[in-house]
């Protein structure tokens, strides 16, 4: 059996230059237009200044997913931090101490604080091996679990594939919660798989009908 142990990035944080963020910039006003959406994928390395930001942002429907800072992306649509990204942003654990993975209150309070900090839309927080959390401004909030929890070999490049299935399924009119869903689906397909992989929609068909016929089973 393979699986991921150890992973290493090596990646400059230094921001480009006023010029290049400034042109930049001018080129995704340049774009809104001739996109469905917007995806802010923020790994630290500097090229998302304010002024690129501020771009992305204009546009009506837009995802950020951003290791840190995510403050600096206010307004957006929706969030998808992972579940240390969520608790470093607001500053405090959102798992008790005991371990209780069912007292959800830490979250639910952490998933509240977030959408005030940010002013989104929504926050999707993913949990790993717990699934995601949905969390609405109205108040609304869902718990999806993980589909997948025991044939896990690799979870390199499972957030971008939640949120590239989940921004997929929001430009075809999904809710946040089925969009959700989707990305939760794709995930728990590619994390199966060694390196960094894709899914197709053959695929995905497949695994919701398993899931379902399990469901039914149950």
């Amino acid at each position: 059996m393979t699986q991921q142990i150890v992973r290493v990035d090596r990646k400059s944080d230094q921001p480009p230059s006023p010029k290049l963020q400034e042109q930049l910039a001018d080129y995704i006003t340049q774009q809104l237009g001739t996109v469905n959406a917007v995806v802010c994928s923020d790994y630290g390395d500097g090229t998302l200044s304010q002024a690129v930001i501020a771009a992305a942002l204009s546009h009506p429907l837009s995802i950020v997913d951003a290791q840190k800072n995510l403050k600096r992306y206010q307004g957006a649509t929706i969030f998808t931090p992972n579940l240390p990204e969520a608790e470093q942003a607001i500053g405090y654990p959102l798992v008790k101490i005991s371990g209780d993975k069912t007292d959800l209150s830490l979250l639910r309070q952490g998933g509240q604080d977030l959408l005030q900090l940010t002013q989104a839309q929504q926050m999707l927080i993913t949990r790993g091996g717990e699934g995601m959390s949905l969390f609405h401004r109205d108040g609304s909030e869902y718990h999806i679990p993980a589909f997948n929890r025991t044939d896990v070999f690799d979870v390199t490049g499972a957030g971008d594939t939640v949120v590239a299935a989940l921004t997929l399924g929001l430009t075809l009119g999904a809710s946040a919660w089925e969009a959700t869903v989707l990305g939760n689906l794709a995930a728990s397909i590619v994390v199966r798989q060694f390196g960094t992989t894709t899914t197709t929609p053959a695929e995905m068909k497949a695994a919701l009908h398993q899931l379902l016929e399990e469901s039914n089973e149950e």
